[in-house]
């Protein structure tokens, strides 16, 4: 009360509901009324304040309230409460599959673009005040088609970082294709399920991707770095770490073979801080986590053999390296690949009237993923006369005969050479079995010399020709040019 005859009316903190409320004065029997309608003076800020978001990705948004200690609002797509698939839908922040706000909240929003663009577009996010509904927030964001999926990839795929000792850090990149949102969220974790390091123990990574390296290799010495899309956090990409401070494989020789191999061959692990030894005395190669019969001749390589059984079924293997102790050190794991059989070609033919070719795989073969201990290869050739290898220049030049079938005998020497492989001649316009074969071995000259008796006729198509040769194994080598027939 001011005076007799007028008072003050102070409004409450928070606004009431309903916002219209009812001041009576009385004196004796005389009594009078005034209404009055409450307001705030709440604002409501969306950040960002528009957005462009692909179809089927997300885009974070959120509400800055001020004057009112209650933060809380409500989402609305286009006047629809939490949206619908049709305009788009608002989800709790990182909920994945999308969940809706089940009550009014503080905490930032995620919205989830529908899989195509909507007939409104763009379309209007709305925040709306819980302390007063009448203050409202809004951004607008506009959907657009994705032309490609999204996904997400890190480089270097693999890498062999030191121990740490300073605040030295290893940089790592990520590329995101199919979203305008490029950003990602950068974490490290063991990269064997179950096992490893965990925590600081892994290591950091900080919000651009440089990677501080833990003071000691973990045991499984193997750390995942990953980096998650903020568009689509479903979407992400790893990189596999090892510590060169503990047991690190750093190449497998060969790292793969054919399905069905019929020799058995020698796998040699190579990489940093083995245990030599020989007969359980030192580092033991595991196959699958079980101990093989490993030779470990020098810190750097271990050896074991795989045997046709092993080979029977395409499969993928993992291979470790495990150094002695209590506990054993366990390296990082790598794989061996069994790929299925297939010996089966195509051929790539090109005219004047069709000089490309369309969706034609080339699959190209690396000489460590050959199922034998060294590459195939031929390093000298010649032709064979009275038991003498002449060596000589490529191509080696024969002459067709006039009629009939002639044999002409050349020798080849490479590394891996043996007359049980298959020696075929290729090339343009020759059709498979052009000129047959066959192998055999030339005793009293170097090792792995092979004599190959070739049969030409006057019907063989004249062109330089190349030399493939194939093991048992169905390894494949090739001397391109290596034959002239006139």
């Amino acid at each position: 009360m001011s005076g007799a005859n007028t008072a003050v009316y102070t409004a409450p903190i928070v606004l009431p509901s309903p916002s219209a409320v009812v001041v009576h004065a009385t004196a004796g029997l005389l009594a009078a009324s005034a209404s009055l309608t409450l307001v705030s003076n709440i604002t409501v800020t969306v950040s960002p304040s528009s957005a462009t978001v692909q179809t089927d990705q997300r885009a974070p948004f959120a509400a800055t309230l001020t004057n009112t200690a209650d933060t809380a609002v409500s989402w609305f797509v286009n006047g629809v409460a939490s949206g619908n698939p049709t305009v788009g839908q608002i989800c709790q922040s990182g909920s994945s599959p999308c969940v809706a706000p089940t009550a009014p909240s503080s905490n930032s929003v995620d919205y989830l673009a529908p899989a195509a663009p909507p007939t409104v577009d763009p379309v209007t996010i709305t925040a709306v005040s819980h302390a007063d509904p009448s203050k409202i927030g809004s951004a607008i964001a506009s959907v657009t088609g994705v032309s490609t999926p999204l996904s997400v990839s890190v480089s270097p795929f693999y890498a062999f970082v030191p121990h740490s000792t300073s605040a030295l850090s290893t940089q790592f990149f990520v590329a995101v294709t199919g979203s305008s949102n490029t950003a990602v969220t950068w974490s490290v974790q063991s990269a064997v399920t179950g096992q490893g390091c965990g925590g600081a123990a892994c290591g950091s990574v900080d919000t651009n991707g440089a990677f501080t390296a833990p003071t000691a290799a973990p045991s499984p010495n193997a750390i995942s770095i990953i980096a998650t899309s903020q568009a689509d956090n479903t979407k992400s990409a790893s990189a596999t770490i090892a510590i060169t401070s503990g047991p690190t494989i750093e190449v497998i020789l060969p790292s793969s073979a054919m399905a069905g191999a019929i020799e058995g061959f020698p796998v040699s692990v190579r990489g940093l801080n083995f245990v030599p030894g020989s007969a359980g005395t030192g580092s033991t190669i595991l196959l699958n986590g079980s101990a093989r019969p490993t030779t470990c001749s020098t810190a750097t390589i271990s050896a074991i053999a795989l045997t046709p059984a092993d080979l029977q079924t395409a499969a993928a293997f993992t291979l470790q390296i495990s150094n002695p102790g209590a506990p054993a050190l366990l390296s990082n794991p790598v794989p061996f690949v069994v790929v299925p059989f297939d010996a089966s070609e195509d051929v790539i033919a090109l005219s004047p009237s069709q000089p490309t070719a369309v969706k034609k795989d080339i699959t190209v073969v690396e000489a460590t993923t050959a199922a034998v201990s060294v590459p195939l290869d031929v390093d000298f050739d010649g032709l064979l006369t009275n038991a003498t290898c002449e060596v000589e220049g490529t191509p080696l030049t024969v002459t067709r005969p006039p009629s009939g079938t002639q044999t002409v005998s050349l020798c080849i020497h490479g590394n891996g050479l043996d007359p049980t492989m298959t020696y075929a001649f290729t090339g343009p316009g020759a059709a498979p079995g052009d000129i047959p074969v066959t192998a055999s071995a030339i005793v009293g000259l170097f090792p792995n010399t092979i004599e190959l008796d070739l049969q030409i006729s006057s019907s063989t198509l004249p062109g330089v020709r190349t030399l493939f040769i194939t093991s048992l194994n169905n390894d494949r080598a090739s001397a391109s040019g290596i034959l002239e027939v006139k």
